[in-house]
Order: structure tokens, then C-alpha cells, then sequence
């Protein structure tokens, strides 16, 4: 159902309890709404008979035990069906329903597959049948291609799986417990309850060390051992009643989104991050927020770390830990992508951010320098850099005493003063009224004398005077 996969899915519209702390999704049952797999189920072929015992303890009396109750189960019939869906529904809205396994299996293994990584903290088993007299729990990180064990269960360790109470196997560092596995009746409810990490406060549960061993992509529970019910040895018929099953009201798996302290709700098990952070578990920073490296949240004293914004002018889209800006655009370059690329200038009538902030220089082909095929300018005015005895903003004359614009630059002048800047002819100067330069250009021209004025500038006029010889 949707609103059994929307687990830990909290509304958006709520304030987020990540502001300035660390923070997580709630904590919630794993299995729930998931698919719980087992080797067997019982009736799954055709109607089969089950029969067990309730054992009762009134208050101040010694326990006692009611004669076997019959049953069938039938895969196939909805009311006698008993699948492995049972143990993950709600305890509360279905307390009555359970999980049976096949008649006279001896062993049976239950697996949750979780679609992603997640942080597991607790299992809890509801037995319907006496619990095992051996089982052992794995969990897999890695979608269960590699497992590790995590608990060894038995009445008796050492004969079992042949370890002390208490000690370890020394590969996967599980120890064993007789705790969870006496002689019990199916009825009295006592819970086997795994817990993964204790005590909790004294580890930070965002750390690599507590997720190296609170991560989960999977859970698989192997039951090697039945248990008869102390019940069934008072009946001198029970011998003969089909009673050689597992049943198992709940299984429960307690943990949360993997979210790494930097988010407070999931959907299928995928972090909304916070603290600008990114990913399906917030395990890196944001677009254009690594100004830092990315960092866990701290869980013990609830430091945030959060990704800092980076500072690339609103040029790049992403940018490298270390504070280096990546790939800047709009024709900008540098650790922040503050510069102008070359052939590019800053625009002064346009903010830094702007994208058209920087725009190309516009110098003559033949009279400015090009580096690598484009041309060069000044930076901050546009102004072009030209080549010997080029002049102008754009390169494109020659300046006094020069001619000749070329693939050099400009010539300078054979004259005792200056020249026409595209012939090279010599040319003489005169003073004329308010002390304005007048040049006059001598060439005889059929031996008639002609006369122009050319104005260059504010205060400069020149006289070209051109006759033939």
C-alpha cells in the first residue's frame, strides 16, 4: 500500500527540525509494508492440520496447560491463510494474524531486502510456537552478496555452535546468548529482541563507525533448532498431533532513513536533505555549496555541518572541495570565476554576477597581438594591446610618426617629422590660428595645386596640399 511505503514520510509544509542541529527521520518498523520471505508457508499446496498448546499462568499459581487446539491452514482460503506477509502487518490493527511455516521443517529462513542502505538499531521476534533452541541472525550491506552474523541464539552456545556464553567468533566479532532461548510456550509472547548498537549515547550514531555496524540493505533470520512446548510433555498424546512448526506473530525491525544527520523525513527510504546537502542519503554537498568538504552531522552534540555556500560569482554550476570553482561560464575564468577569460573584458555598465558581465574584445585583426587565435585586451577598460606603431582603442591606425598598417604592426616614418599613415609620404607642419597643427601633404599632381582640410581632431587640423610635378 502507498501509505505503508511512504515510511517516515513527514509533511513538507512542517518546520524542519534541522535548522542549526543535526537531525534524522523518525525511527519506524522496516518491515512494514515490505516483503518478508521464507522457504515455507504452511498449506501452500493443499489444507494441511496444526495443532498447539496455551499455556496459562494465573497470578500466584504454577503454570498449567489446556488441552491441544486444532486447525487447519490453506494458502488458498484467506481465513485459514498464515503467509510470511503476516509478520510485517500492523501488530496493532491485526494483532491475531501470523506467519506458520510449513509442517515438520526442521530448519527456515526469513529475509527482509530492503530497495536501499538504512540504519537499523533493533530486531524484535514475536513467537507464536516456542521459540528455537538455536537460530542465528545476518545482516548484508551490499544487497546480499556478502553477509555477516550478528548474533548467535541458543539454549546451549558451546554445544550448538561451540562458543561460551557471552564470547565471540572472532570473524564477525557476533557473540552468543541463551537469553531468548528457554522453554517456552507459544502463547506467553516472550519476544527475542537483538539490539545493534549499545549503549547508544556513547557512540555518534552518524559516524563511519556506528554505520559501519548499524548500516543494512538486508536482514535474514536462520531458525536450525525447534523446541517442544513444556506443554506437550503433560499430554501422553501429543506424540502423536502435528505440532513439528514455526509461527511467528511479529517481525520487527526497527531503524530509519540513512540520511547522515541531515535530514528529518524520507520517501522509500530516500532523504529531503537539509543543510545543503544532496543524494539519496544527503551524502554530499549541494550544487555550488562546497566551499568545505561535505561532513556527517554530528549526533552527540548535534553539530550540523553544513555545506557552505561557494563563492563563484553565479558563474559555475558546481565547484570542487578546496574552494575552486568548476567549469565557470559566461566567459569567465579563475579560482571564484571573478576574471574575464582572455579576448573577453569587464562590461563596467553591468553587475559582476551578470551573465553578458564580460564581453569580447573588439580589436583590429591585423593591428592588435592575438594569443591563441583571439585577440587581447585590457581587462577592465576593453582597451586593445597593439602590435609596434599601432595605436587606438581598437588597433586599428597608426600612430604619429608611423605608417603602414600590416601583419607587423606599422613602419616608422623616413621623414624629419611625420608621414602619410598609408603611403609614408613625408609631410611638414604649420601653425596656423589659436595655435591649431595644420599638415600639409606636398605631392605634384599634373601641375595643378589642390587643397584639402581634413579635420583629425578637437585641435588639430591638417592642410593636404596635392599637385602634380
Amino acid at each position: 500500500m502507498l501509505t505503508e511505503k511512504l515510511l517516515f514520510c513527514k509533511d513538507p509544509g512542517v518546520e524542519s527540525t534541522c535548522f542549526g542541529r543535526a537531525c534524522n527521520p523518525r525511527m519506524g518498523n522496516l518491515a512494514q509494508g515490505r516483503v518478508l520471505s521464507t522457504q515455507s508457508v504452511c498449506g501452500a499446496n493443499s489444507s494441511e492440520p496444526y495443532c498447539f498448546y496455551k499455556q496459562t499462568a494465573a497470578p500466584r499459581r504454577r503454570e498449567s496447560c489446556s488441552a491441544a487446539k486444532c486447525s487447519k491452514c490453506s494458502s488458498a482460503i484467506p481465513s485459514q491463510a498464515h503467509p510470511p506477509s503476516a509478520m510485517s502487518d500492523s501488530s496493532f490493527r491485526y494483532p491475531d494474524t501470523w506467519w506458520q511455516s510449513a509442517e515438520g521443517v526442521k530448519k527456515e529462513t526469513l529475509q527482509l531486502d530492503l530497495e536501499t542502505e538504512f540504519l537499523f538499531t533493533h530486531l524484535i521476534l514475536v513467537f507464536r510456537s516456542p521459540r528455537p533452541a538455536a537460530m542465528v541472525l545476518e545482516r548484508s550491506q551490499d544487497h546480499g552478496h556478502t553477509w555477516k552474523t550478528l548474533r548467535y541464539f541458543a539454549r546451549d552456545c558451546e554445544e550448538v555452535f561451540g562458543l561460551a556464553e557471552g564470547t565471540s567468533d572472532g570473524e564477525s566479532g557476533a557473540t552468543c546468548t541463551s537469553k531468548y532461548s528457554g522453554h517456552e510456550s507459544q502463547t506467553r509472547l516472550m519476544p527475542v529482541i537483538y539490539r545493534a548498537l549499545s549503549p547508544w549515547h556513547s557512540v555518534d550514531p552518524y559516524g563511519p563507525a556506528a554505520q559501519d555496524q548499524l548500516m543494512i540493505t538486508n536482514l535474514r533470520v536462520h531458525l536450525l533448532q525447534r523446541q517442544l512446548c513444556p506443554c506437550q510433555a503433560k499430554h501422553p498424546d501429543a506424540a502423536v498431533l502435528p505440532t513439528d512448526h514455526y509461527a511467528i506473530y511479529d517481525f520487527i525491525v526497527k531503524g530509519s532513513c540513512l540520511c547522515n544527520g541531515h535530514a528529518d523525513h524520507c520517501v522509500h527510504g530516500k532523504c529531503v536533505c537539509r543543510h545543503n546537502t544532496a543524494g539519496d542519503h544527503c551524502e554530499r554537498c549541494a550544487p555550488l555549496y562546497n566551499d568545505q568538504p561535505w561532513q556527517a552531522a554530528n549526533g552527540i552534540i548535534g553539530t550540523p555541518h553544513e555545506c557552505q555556500k561557494c563563492k563563484c560569482n553565479g558563474h559555475a554550476k558546481r565547484r570542487q572541495t578546496g574552494g575552486v570553482c568548476n567549469d565557470c561560464r559566461h566567459n569567465t575564468e579563475g579560482r571564484h570565476c571573478q576574471n574575464c577569460k582572455k579576448g573577453f573584458f569587464r562590461d563596467p555598465s553591468r553587475p559582476k554576477t551578470a551573465p553578458d558581465s564580460c564581453k569580447p574584445c573588439s580589436c583590429h585583426p591585423v593591428g592588435s597581438i592575438l594569443s591563441g587565435g583571439s585577440p587581447l585586451c585590457n581587462p577592465s577598460s576593453g582597451e586593445c594591446t597593439c602590435k609596434p606603431g599601432v595605436g587606438g582603442l581598437r588597433c586599428d591606425s597608426c600612430v604619429m610618426g608611423y605608417w603602414g598598417l600590416h601583419e607587423y604592426g606599422c613602419r616608422p616614418c623616413d621623414c624629419t617629422g611625420d608621414c602619410d599613415p598609408y603611403t609614408g609620404d613625408c609631410i611638414s607642419g604649420l601653425i596656423g590660428e589659436n595655435n591649431k597643427v595644420m599638415t600639409i601633404y606636398i605631392q605634384k599632381v599634373k601641375g595643378q595645386l589642390h587643397c584639402d582640410i581634413v579635420t583629425f581632431c578637437k585641435n588639430t587640423v591638417r592642410l593636404v596640399i596635392i599637385h602634380n610635378s
